[in-house]
């Protein structure tokens, strides 16, 4: 009777080990693919020159479990290896293709932190200088620029929290003027150079471009893409003139907008 149990349970795991054996090969990455796409999101071809070796970053993936492959440390391991490009997305084809998406990394902004210019994509990554343009410094939105290791392909964290809150917020507010079709490189132009972010004690997000003014935006956590595209369209009128700084733009969390006249 035991033998006949343990003969029982030998083929049970015997059959699960041939499972996992054919399970291994059908799921074996086979082929990565690498998905160029432009600043918009929109799909461009693969680049002549300068672009991601394709035989090269099939080895990061090449063999591997596609079931058990972790998306997380693919994208990790890309954008430390290949700097010039963000990685932002890995898509598993079952059984055996991997897709990793990749956009050409883009300055959106630039910040002081112990007298090293850290230009940051609009990701949040760390990323190489850009050969030429204007990049906006928005160091003055934060409360000191302490940070941990500041590796290019890595997010730039800060030691304090609320500052990593803060460029979340700046990121947000640089897209949604991109949005209102200006260009990244075009942002600084627009804007300004330096200066233009800051947080009052509320930690309400304060934008003031160079031509004068301020847009002050009330609790920026709260959907601060619409509500900024909204308040440019106020700032930005035919009417009016509020590009001087006697003129407070306040955006209010239900996505009010508030003009006070300064001569009442």
């Amino acid at each position: 009777m035991k033998s006949k149990k343990l003969l029982v349970l030998i083929a049970v795991i015997a059959a699960v080990v041939v499972v996992v054996v054919v399970l291994a090969a059908v799921f074996a990455v086979k082929d990565v693919v690498l998905v160029y796409h432009d600043f918009d999101g929109t799909y461009v071809a693969a680049p002549n020159e300068g672009g991601i070796s394709t035989e090269d970053v099939s080895k990061l993936a090449k063999g591997k479990s596609a079931i058990f492959l972790s998306k997380t440390k693919l994208l990790d391991l890309v954008n430390s290896t290949y700097t010039d490009w963000h990685a932002f997305a890995v898509v598993k084809n079952f059984p055996n293709t991997v897709e990793i998406h990749v956009v050409k990394c883009t300055a959106m902004l630039k910040i002081d932190v112990n007298g090293k210019e850290v230009y940051v994509d609009c990701f949040g990554y760390v990323m190489n200088p850009p050969e030429s343009g204007r990049v906006m410094d928005v160091t003055s939105a934060f409360k000191g620029t302490d940070t941990g290791t500041l590796n290019v392909g890595q997010k730039i964290e800060f030691t304090l929290q609320e500052n990593n809150a803060r460029l979340e917020y700046v990121l947000k507010a640089l897209l949604a003027t991109w949005q209102c079709n200006i260009e990244p490189s075009d942002l600084a132009a627009l804007l300004g150079d330096n200066n233009v972010f800051s947080f009052d004690e509320d930690n309400n997000l304060l934008i003031k471009p160079f031509t004068g003014g301020t847009i002050k935006v009330i609790s920026p956590q709260t959907n601060l893409t619409n509500r900024l595209i909204d308040a440019y369209g106020v700032y930005y009128n035919e009417y009016t003139d509020l590009q001087n700084d006697d003129w407070t733009i306040t955006v209010h969390e239900d996505g009010r907008i508030t003009t006070p006249n300064p001569d009442r």
